[in-house]
């Protein structure tokens, strides 16, 4: 009794911190909204996760996306709300306010960062986990993409949840290779960048039949699940998140399939800026910069680049992209790494110019449209600026 009142004051103490953020223009209130939470009743994260039907999204890339999408499917096959994070808060405090608003929800969909997936798979026992990639991202943090993997596979050695995961990625394939429930889904195979040598012996991976093989039994494991193999990767974490829900019991009319599938939406937002809406596409690291670059039709390019926060302090993996799709366009970099990548794209023999800010980059252009790709906190600082507030707030350390 005394644990429940103390509980209910400290989420009543959370909403008004995370309000008078909002009311002051500091943020969305979700961050300071948990950490009040778990600062007065430092075991709410296991208290409000008890009964509660949980699934946990991880993963490199798409996290934020596939956590909306999965909450959607939930909502319209299970006639339940969904409790979850809206704006992508995926730490501690972040996902302590997710479970702390409307608490009577039974399905909770959380997005979690990667190297904190471990401690929430302990605290929350989710039913399910998906798994949507590993690649590199913010080196000064994860290091190489087998750190992570590493951890992964250290933690999932019991048999008490579903794991849906992408098979066509070694690393999530060795991740998972100790767990007792694994769901995998097929894309048809496709070489990933940062896998030539085996995640489980170090050895060469084969990828000569399309596909990943490895002398030590890697990649034996057959796939349950064969999707189009057509789909991006926005597509793709669609599929795992239609059979995550499938999993919870949620009935998935084909019709939002298709809609979630093939017309599924990269991380992408109209900004106001300068008197132009330009269309902007977060990309944080060399394999969402491929997807990203690959969509632009627009022949005005606005490139910009932090290394702040959330962002990787280091800019060295601006050098593993390809920019060739760029030939024959107008570029201008922006943001606090401008001239990173500003010299990145001259090496290529890119036609490039740098401006101080965004919005003046936009003036250097004609009226022909425009379109920018943005890193983390380049981006947030354009969703900060459109929202009035006076600082920006990234997804995950707000």
């Amino acid at each position: 009794m005394i644990g429940n009142l103390r509980l209910g004051l400290a989420s009543r103490a959370g909403y008004f911190a995370g309000l008078v953020s909002r009311t002051f223009g500091r943020g969305r209130g979700e961050t300071i909204h948990g950490r009040v939470l778990l600062k007065v009743y430092p075991s709410a994260l296991e208290k409000l996760a008890v009964g509660r039907d949980i699934v946990l999204v991880s993963g490199t890339n798409g996290k934020t996306t596939t956590t909306s999408h999965l909450t959607k499917i939930l909502a319209l096959g299970t006639d339940e709300l969904v409790s979850t994070s809206t704006f992508g808060a995926n730490m501690h405090s972040g996902i302590a306010t997710a479970l702390a608003t409307k608490p009577q929800n039974r399905y909770v969909v959380l997005e979690c960062d990667e190297l904190y997936l471990p401690f929430m798979y302990q605290a929350l026992k989710p039913k399910v986990i998906v798994l949507l990639n590993l690649s590199r991202d913010q080196l000064h943090r994860t290091g190489e993409v087998r750190k992570v993997a590493n951890l992964w596979h250290q933690t999932f050695t019991k048999d008490d949840v579903t794991l849906v995961i992408d098979r066509d990625d070694p690393f999530l394939e060795f991740a998972v290779a100790n767990a007792g429930h694994v769901l995998r889904v097929t894309f048809g195979g496709r070489k990933h960048p940062d896998a030539a040598t085996c995640p489980a012996c170090s050895a060469l991976l084969d990828w000569s039949a399309g596909d990943y093989r490895c002398e030590c039994g890697l990649g034996n494991e057959l796939p349950q699940v064969r999707a189009d193999q057509r789909l991006r990767g926005p597509g793709r974490n669609s599929v795992l998140a239609i059979e995550a829900a499938r999993l919870m019991g949620a009935v998935v009319p084909v019709d939002l399939q298709e809609e979630l599938t093939l017309n599924a939406p990269d991380r992408v937002s109209d900004f106001h800026v300068a008197g132009r809406y330009i269309p902007t596409r977060l990309a944080k690291n060399p394999e969402s910069w491929r997807e990203s670059l690959g969509q632009l039709s627009a022949r005005q390019i606005i490139l910009s680049v932090n290394a702040k926060g959330i962002d990787s302090l280091d800019t060295s993996w601006l050098w593993d992209v390809d920019y060739r799709s760029l030939e024959s366009t107008q570029v201008i970099c922006t943001g606090d790494r401008r001239l990173d990548v500003a010299y990145r794209l001259s090496v290529a023999g890119i036609d490039v110019s740098v401006a101080e800010s965004f919005s003046k980059a936009v003036e250097m252009f004609t009226s022909e449209p425009i379109e920018a790709i943005a890193s983390y906190t380049a981006f947030q600082d354009l969703a900060a600026n459109a929202l009035g507030l006076s600082k920006a707030v990234t997804g995950g350390q707000q």
